[in-house]
């Protein structure tokens, strides 16, 4: 025999349950809107205001690149933004030339970069339309400049990238390869990155 009561006694149940629940989300907006101080484990600030997370903004702007091993010729336009609440910085590359055309594709190189401080490193994650993909973890150095290298082999090379910002105003992007784990860096990349007014 069915008992029309049992769905009334179960909300009966509930209501308790989301009015303490209900209750605690007011709370605690009331506290994000400055009623009450935060709780001790909560950071004071927001995750990516952190003066870390500011390192690498030299590199932000709309950019035009220049090929400094190819008689400064422009080779490229890259915006570099931050988005996400400033969480994270983006890289939009388009180059304008030939020159980096994988032997065989009928267009030119693009690509895109996603760069993130973790809370202890900066990760770059590189992902074009012809030569693939890859990660790398960088820090700053004593002088300022970003330097990443790659974190597993691509094609059987390790990666090494050297962001220098200038005082013109500029950004070098000095790039190395080295036989997988060999730590034997060549220079194979010299770009110039000059604002784009």
């Amino acid at each position: 025999m069915r008992n029309d009561n049992v769905p009334h006694r179960r909300t009966a149940a509930i209501r308790p349950l989301v009015n303490g629940v209900l209750a605690l989300v007011l709370a605690l907006c009331a506290g994000a809107a400055g009623g009450e101080a935060a709780a001790p484990d909560v950071p004071a600030i927001a995750p990516c205001d952190a003066p870390q997370v500011h390192q690498f903004d030299f590199w932000v702007g709309e950019w035009l690149v220049y090929d400094a091993d190819h008689d400064n010729q422009l080779v490229g336009l890259d915006r570099v933004e931050k988005h996400s609440r400033g969480c994270i910085i983006q890289e939009n590359l388009t180059l304008i030339t030939d020159l980096y055309r994988r032997p065989g594709v009928p267009y030119r190189l693009a690509g895109i970069g996603v760069n993130r401080f973790d809370g202890e490193r900066w990760l770059q994650l590189w992902a074009d339309n012809q030569w693939g993909a890859i990660a790398l973890a960088g820090s700053p150095e004593a002088d300022g400049s970003m330097v990443f290298k790659s974190l597993i082999p691509s094609r059987h090379r390790d990666l090494k990238i050297v962001y220098e910002k200038r005082p013109d105003g500029s950004v070098r992007t000095l790039q190395y390869v080295a036989v997988a784990g060999s730590g034997k860096w060549e220079k194979y990349g010299d770009l110039i990155y000059r604002p784009n007014r």
